[in-house]
């Protein structure tokens, strides 16, 4: 890379300007590397993705790598870092959409398993059964965004939806019950004021109130459920955004631990070598170097 700091990708221009104006663009892997090489490279958005990758390939996601074969959907929320980088001969599409866009007040898009997930994955292998009707949203998509007619805008929406409702079933196939029990919902809902306000919150006892359930219970519900404490949960978040604005940002290591609301940088640095095993300062050098080898 021959900047240090990771860059914010803007929505490409790409399409009928409408479109993109209302927050849409789907486009294919290869265009979208071809018009802009720098997505080869470590980079976040400020915007939604769902992707169709065709093939093979690596995912990284937020310091998670995985290698990826058949067809794989995608999934990315607004902030985090990443890149897709597909072996020769894979194929695939770009779905890229505001919140604006899917008209979601409710605030639904969060409620999805793949979207801000906290424990879970932002990756699905589509399996053989589910291939064909996923490609044909995707295609479908792509005629739709391409020919651009009235109310295409209102079809994209609905494809998307769709999309979304079988991705949910497909990626919770197998599991029990549990979405069905309240204390399911709790943890859901947990993770989505934690995504709200890591910043700000860092005591238990706002969460517990707009969830309206005590300290103990939310603590116990969500150990339960995921095998680690409420509290851990919001210093894991607060972490993994220390290891993005290290990656992405030229802010100082006092700078981010002061943003994280750690009032004193060596705490922020205790706190960060505590889980990472090393300090700030390392990680920072470590991580670039190791992107910088990778882009070439």
């Amino acid at each position: 890379m021959n900047r240090r700091e990771i860059p914010l990708i803007e929505m490409i221009d790409y399409g009928e300007e409408h479109l993109r104006r209302e927050g849409f663009v789907v486009m294919p892997f290869d265009d979208s590397f071809k018009k802009d090489p720098m997505r080869m490279s470590p980079h976040y958005h400020d915007f939604f993705q769902v992707s169709l990758l065709t093939g093979r390939g690596r995912l990284m996601h937020d310091f998670r790598e995985t290698d990826v074969t058949g067809d794989t959907l995608f999934f990315l929320s607004p902030g985090q870092v990443h890149t897709v980088r597909p072996a020769p001969g894979t194929d695939g599409t770009i779905v890229s959409f505001t919140r604006e866009f899917l008209d979601d007040p409710s605030g639904k898009l969060l409620e999805l398993p793949f979207y801000f997930a906290t424990n879970g994955v932002p990756w699905l292998s589509v399996d053989p059964e589910h291939r064909a009707e996923t490609r044909a949203i995707f295609d479908e998509m792509q005629e739709e965004f391409d020919a651009a007619k009235p109310g295409a805008a209102e079809i994209l929406r609905a494809l998307l939806h769709i999309l979304f409702v079988k991705a949910a079933r497909w990626y919770g196939a197998g599991e029990e019950t549990v979405h069905a029990r309240r204390s399911h919902v709790i943890v859901r809902k947990f993770h989505q004021e934690v995504e709200r306000h890591f910043h700000e919150w860092q005591s238990l006892e706002p969460y517990a109130a707009s969830l309206g359930v005590s300290v103990n219970h939310l603590n116990d519900v969500v150990r339960e459920t995921t095998g680690e404490s409420a509290g851990e949960h919001v210093r894991l978040r607060r972490l993994l955004d220390a290891k993005r604005l290290l990656l992405y940002s030229e802010l100082s290591v006092s700078e981010i631990g002061y943003q994280l609301a750690f009032k004193d940088p060596s705490y922020f640095s205790r706190f960060f070598r505590r889980y990472e095993g090393t300090t700030p300062v390392e990680f920072r050098s470590q991580i670039r170097e190791k992107y910088q080898q990778e882009t070439g």
